[in-house]
């Protein structure tokens, strides 16, 4: 049996508003700042890959340089804003879908090695991938692997086919 204040209570339904809206607003919150760092992460992933894009397409329109790797390393820093040491780049070549080992590269960086088998194609590549350490706005709710400074990593991938 009920006792007689909470009978009383069962039928008013002033302050329901202010209770569902009590219960509600900490999941709400926490949706919207979980939104705003995926934003802030997946906005910082697509400037490493513009960057990327940016500087093998500027460096393939110069076909004078004299160390294509280290040009496009050096654009791909000033593009993307980081550090050279975080970009790496590679020339593989494949025949088909056969990645191919590098035996040695020519003045323009193509890899030379063994030739490819009959009626396969012979592709050559730039691959550049760029990576930076991504500060969440809200470290408690962000999921993902953590590296030891606390921060996450971000990687941005971009390639052409130069031959």
């Amino acid at each position: 049996m009920m006792c007689p204040p909470l009978l009383r209570l069962r039928g008013h339904e002033k302050g329901t508003a202010t209770v569902e809206l009590a219960l509600a607003a900490p999941i709400l919150a926490v949706l919207m700042m979980g939104t705003a760092d995926v934003g802030t992460a997946f906005s910082r992933k697509l400037a490493l890959e513009q960057g990327a894009q940016r500087a093998v397409e500027k460096v393939m329109q110069t076909t004078e340089l004299e160390d294509v790797q280290g040009t496009i390393a050096s654009e791909v820093a000033l593009q993307a804003d980081v550090d050279e040491s975080r970009v790496a780049v590679t020339f593989p070549r494949y025949c088909g879908t056969r990645l191919m080992p590098d035996v040695a590269r020519d003045a323009n960086g193509f890899a030379d090695g063994e030739d490819c088998n009959a009626g396969e194609q012979e592709a050559h590549y730039i691959m550049v991938v760029v990576s930076d350490e991504y500060d969440p706005i809200f470290p408690a709710l962000s999921l993902g692997t953590k590296l030891a400074n606390g921060k996450y990593l971000v990687q941005a991938k971009a390639g052409m086919r130069t031959k």
